[in-house]
């Protein structure tokens, strides 16, 4: 079973520091092209900043996203996955949470994030492989045996 450890090596870390505006943090999400930030403060995670927190928190409520701090608006309670966690594993933990993008640390070393979509794609390239292996399985024929 692959580990999600494989899922995240490579990827560029994107976060935001906590006194950061959330126009800032909104930017570079649009700029990295995804739906989360990891909040850190001398290297170690403090919160998340999702595009959920930007809606419901700062746009809803008329807050001015260059004056509001992320600090003010972040999800401070993170659920992290651990790298040995299979990418099943930390699927059904999301879904049990309801979160949508989940840390991966290894000890005290945070290693990336992962994305719902990340895993479902994963799930995906490996459920089409089990597929193309069970329907070659399913159309061989062996060789006649003739005496």
């Amino acid at each position: 079973m692959e580990k999600v450890k494989s899922l995240v090596c490579g990827r560029r870390l994107t976060y935001v520091e906590p006194d950061a505006s959330v126009f800032e943090g909104a930017a570079k999400m649009a700029d990295a092209r995804i739906g989360a930030l990891l909040v850190l403060s001398d290297g170690k995670l403090i919160g998340i900043l999702t595009e959920r927190d930007v809606l419901n928190r700062v746009v809803a409520c008329g807050k001015d996203p260059g004056s509001t701090k992320v600090s003010e608006v972040m999800t401070r309670e993170v659920a992290v996955c651990g790298s040995d966690t299979t990418y099943e594993e930390c699927l059904a933990q999301m879904k049990k949470i309801g979160c949508r993008h989940m840390p991966i640390v290894e000890g005290d070393h945070l290693l990336g994030v992962i994305s719902i979509r990340d895993l479902l794609y994963h799930h995906i390239s490996v459920k089409d492989a089990e597929i193309r292996m069970m329907n070659s399985l399913y159309q061989y024929q062996p060789p006649s045996m003739e005496y």
